[in-house]
């Protein structure tokens, strides 16, 4: 009697074991889906501020190269304009 008593109360131990090891691998695995929501949501916010910072550099770019236009074009105008004044000083000469 006295052993089966034994049994029984190791199994009941190791049944609680079993469910305290169940409990923490659901705990667990919520946990690993709560912490895999917020990935997924930080890799969206990281591809949506790529593609702002690629749109913003593209912006850049273009304003870059129209600046640069833009100082060809007046470097050109006053060039044109010295060669005009030059050529004025040289004919009163």
């Amino acid at each position: 009697m006295g052993t089966l008593r034994n049994i029984e109360n190791l199994t009941e131990r190791l049944a609680g074991n079993v469910k305290a090891v169940i409990d923490g691998r659901e705990e667990m695995l919520s946990i690993i889906y709560d912490l895999r929501a917020q990935l997924m949501e930080r890799d969206k916010e990281a591809v949506k501020i790529m593609q702002d910072m690629r749109s913003e550099l593209e912006t850049v770019r273009g304003d870059a190269l129209r600046f640069e236009q833009e100082r060809i074009r007046i470097e050109a105008s006053l060039q044109c304009l010295n060669d005009r004044l030059t050529a004025l000083v040289v004919d009163e000469k």
